[in-house]
């Protein structure tokens, strides 16, 4: 019996070990709280209520890359890593339109799909909701309904889900991964968005693109999942997209450490719209600007093309896959230790 019961402790630590860590980087900044990236020489680069994690990468507006090297208390001190290598569009006059100087990832047939959800289904706009938190849908809604109409004019099929996912917790990510694997049985979308705000200071995502007043996009990848080097590349791709077509409209890329459900497919994006403290219409304005640029960052002929598929980073892939056979065969292993054991007394 007592061995029974330490093979039962050594396999639920195991299980911690390998999922539960997962489970904290999805974690947040305490109530208004946020943390801020410095450089070497204590110049802010950015804030952020995402937890921030030693290891952590982020682009900047201008694709300076940085990485933190130390997190102390909500101050996180990162390392100059040098400019970013980003994908190159130029303007298609034959075609009248923006295309990558690169590969094109559009084929000839079907219509192109994006699929939309939120995983935090409170999130709200003080200016505007009054709260920063509404039990039950929030504010956010409002910004992914005009999110998917938007798409929807821009000839996109668009598979929108309001499932609540609350309450806004370590597990939320838990929960909304059902929302997402079903959107993905569902249509096979070519992109898969979940859509955010943020909870910093309004100064950090207020903007103006063309005169217009919008809050910024900031785009998050997970890179504990996966999929980080493809998402990362589509990441680079929305972002140098938003730069070309509409300037001042990206606050950047933020590589967390997270998975946020990206492993479940290689167009996976998490977008953060504002924050808190800007005003939802204004939420609203930015993520339609973002919307007008999917086309572009698809190569979708959104009157019949939809995106190729694109190949998932197969060693990370393969990383996941002999984890889970590890924890699979130590548990047969371990049921074969005891009956073995059982059959000796």
């Amino acid at each position: 019996m007592n061995r029974k019961i330490g093979l039962l402790v050594l396999l639920i630590m195991v299980g911690i070990l390998c999922f539960g860590s997962l489970a904290m980087a999805h974690d947040e900044a305490a109530q208004g709280k946020y943390y801020t990236l410095v450089d070497e020489n204590n110049k802010i680069i950015h804030l952020t209520s995402t937890r921030v994690y030693v290891g952590d990468e982020y682009i900047s507006s201008d694709n300076s890359r940085y990485k933190v090297m130390t997190v102390s208390s909500y101050q996180a001190r990162c390392q100059y890593m040098g400019k970013e290598k980003m994908p190159v569009i130029q303007n298609n006059e034959y075609k009248q339109s923006w295309v990558f100087a690169m590969k094109n990832i559009v084929t000839s047939k079907g219509k192109p799909t994006i699929a939309v959800y939120h995983t935090h289904s409170d999130e709200s706009y003080v200016p505007s909701d009054g709260k920063e938190s509404i039990p039950g849908n929030g504010g956010i809604y409002d910004v992914g309904r005009v999110f998917a109409q938007r798409l929807k004019d821009q000839g996109f099929d668009v598979q929108y889900s309001e499932n609540n996912h609350n309450p806004h917790d370590v597990n939320a990510y838990n929960r909304s991964r059902r929302t997402a694997v079903s959107l993905i049985r569902k249509s096979a979308p070519d992109a898969v968005i979940d859509v955010h705000r943020d909870a910093v200071p309004a100064e950090q995502y207020k903007t103006e693109v063309k005169g217009q007043p919008v809050t910024k996009i900031k785009l998050v990848v997970g890179r504990t999942n996966p999929n980080m080097k493809t998402n990362l590349e589509f990441a680079k791709k929305m972002k140098s997209v938003m730069d070309q077509k509409k300037p001042g409209l990206s606050n950047g890329i933020y590589m967390g450490k997270g998975d946020y459900n990206q492993d479940l497919s290689p167009r996976a994006m998490l977008v953060e719209v504002g924050a808190h403290t800007n005003s939802k219409e204004e939420a609203e304005k930015g993520i339609k600007l973002l919307a007008d640029t999917m086309p572009t960052v698809l190569g979708a002929n959104v009157s019949g093309g939809a995106a190729k598929k694109p190949l998932t980073d197969n060693q990370g892939s393969g990383t996941v896959i002999i984890v889970m056979l590890v924890v699979v065969i130590a548990g047969a292993g371990g049921y074969y230790w005891l009956n073995r054991g059982s059959s000796r007394q």
